[in-house]
């Protein structure tokens, strides 16, 4: 149940704030309980009506003094005579007169002599309505009042009585009237209070419960909060445990606190650095050994190629020699066969020499759009023997990048060379787009020539080794092309990528940066990155 409350979505600043703001409120809740308790107690609720009713039993002796003064002013005494205004009918009025602007009490006046009560309400007066029962009757409180206003005309001084009921309590206060000379008699009042706030335990039962929630839903609110955050602690933990062995998994997101959110969001943006580090490390790795192996075949190449150019250069002095006092045809036709032959074998020596010697870049300004349409005029007859089709998309407006011609048409006449070799049997279709693209991150401007092509394709197997020298899957092929090319892609700074299934053909992406210090007076070896 605690899992469906919206509260683990909330972040931690407004958990706490929540749950002090229950904690202000309660603590506020209990110190205002315990000051109504202080206050709402049976003996402060008597305390206080007692002293309500002794003011008003003054009241009432004040007042009948102030009129037995001014009726003996009237009859022309020179002392005041208590006895002035002690009928029944003048004791009711100054009872009436005070009492009744105070609810619920009753009142009247006590005489010494005749040891009487004057001005005696009627019961229904008596605490306001008639008494219910169960409680004190009418003729049990009335001894009483007479007893306490007796006591007070006595002593002189203030008496009171409570009379307790099961459901009713009775308090009565009276107030001497006169002095000791002349002891007349007495004021009082009597109060009836029904349900007393402070002996009604029902209602503190109600509070204390109330409370008791409060408190509760206070300690609740700590459970979660505690528990929200063990869960996002856990939560994080375990999947820095994961990534530690898979860079590739996520922590979700979605259900937790703001805080968690944040974090979360974190260690998956570090999982994925992490992640792109590791596969370009992986590739400046690769990139490495591809070069010391370069390094390695350039030395073995050059050392071959050096002690086999100088005994193929005799072999070909020899046999021309030989074509040129030959007599016999065929001995002059076996001669051109050789030569011819020689020729290609010092061909290829002289690839070898030129893939293992330093070559110096001259960069100038280039159009790739004009050069690549160069290129493809270059073999448009070829292809067109073969029946196969150029289709051009240039995007690329046109800018000039710093390029060495040169060493880039080697790269486009061997990439379409070899697009034109794989579609020669069935013809095809090689499309050729310029494109030009904008990071906007690194804000660094590249143009992309691909080559896609309808060929046989390349193995899976294969794809990963087509730019080791010397592999190839051509009968002719001496496998130094491509090579060659990735090296050449690689010195301007940019890169060759090859995309090829089995039967689907094959895409040669060459992306070259658009900037003018990426070849300035370099000089680079084809034999190293």
């Amino acid at each position: 149940m605690l899992t469906r409350l919206p509260l683990p979505k909330l972040s931690f600043r407004w958990q706490i704030i929540m749950l002090s703001a229950v904690t202000v409120v309660l603590f506020v809740a209990v110190l205002t309980a315990t000051l109504g308790a202080l206050q709402y107690t049976k003996s402060a609720v008597l305390n206080s009506e007692q002293r309500r009713l002794l003011e008003a039993a003054n009241e009432l002796a004040r007042n009948y003094a102030d009129k037995a003064k001014a009726a003996s002013r009237a009859q022309g005494l020179s002392f005041v005579d208590l006895n002035a205004v002690s009928s029944p009918q003048a004791a009711s009025e100054i009872t009436q007169g005070v009492l009744q602007k105070i609810d619920g009490v009753g009142g009247g006046f006590y005489r010494s002599g005749g040891d009487l009560l004057l001005g005696y309400p009627p019961a229904a007066n008596i605490g306001g309505d008639p008494l219910p029962v169960p409680g004190p009757a009418r003729d049990d409180i009335q001894p009483a009042i007479l007893d306490t206003a007796r006591t007070a005309a006595n002593t002189h001084i203030p008496s009171e009585r409570v009379l307790t009921g099961s459901n009713n309590i009775f308090l009565i206060e009276a107030a001497p009237i006169g002095n000791e000379k002349s002891n007349w008699g007495s004021a009082w009042t009597v109060e009836r209070l029904q349900n007393l706030p402070g002996s009604n335990r029902f209602r503190a039962y109600l509070i204390t419960v109330a409370l008791g929630v409060a408190a509760l839903v206070c300690v609740i609110l700590t459970l979660l909060v505690v528990r929200n955050l063990q869960a996002g602690v856990r939560k994080i933990e375990s999947s820095l445990e994961n990534l530690e062995w898979d860079l590739t998994s996520q922590i979700p997101t979605g259900s937790d606190p703001e805080e968690i959110e944040r974090i979360a969001q974190a260690i998956n943006r570090l999982g994925a650095s992490l992640r792109d580090n590791i596969n370009r490390e992986k590739q400046i790795e690769d990139q490495l050994r591809h070069a010391e192996r370069l390094a390695a075949l350039g030395r073995l190449v050059a050392g071959v190629a050096h002690e086999v150019r100088n005994p193929l250069a005799t072999i070909r002095l020899r046999v021309q020699m030989a074509q040129r006092e030959a007599r016999n045809s065929r001995v002059d036709e076996s001669c051109a066969i050789a030569l011819e032959e020689i020729e290609r074998l010092n061909g290829m020596v002289n690839r070898l020499l030129n893939f293992a010697r330093p070559v110096r870049f001259q960069p100038e300004p280039t159009n790739l759009k004009q050069l690549t349409e160069q290129r493809l005029n270059r073999f448009l007859e070829n292809a067109q023997k073969n029946r196969i089709n150029f289709i051009t998309n240039y995007s690329e407006d046109g800018t000039s990048i710093p390029i060495d011609q040169t060493k880039m048409a080697q790269v486009f006449d061997n990439v379409i060379q070899n697009a034109i070799e794989a579609m020669t049997e069935s013809g095809g279709t090689l499309w050729v787009s310029v494109t030009s693209l904008i990071n906007s991150a690194s804000g660094t401007d590249k143009v992309r020539v691909e080559f896609r092509d309808t060929g046989n394709g390349i193995s899976s197997a294969m794809i990963s080794r087509i730019f080791d020298p010397f592999f190839t899957t051509k009968p002719s092929g001496t496998g130094l092309g491509l090579s060659i090319c990735h090296e050449f892609v690689r010195a301007h700074g940019g890169e060759i990528q090859v995309e090829s299934a089995e039967g689907d053909g094959t895409s040669v992406r060459i992306i070259l940066p658009v900037r003018d210090d990426v070849m300035e007076n370099k000089q680079v070896s084809q034999s190293r990155p």
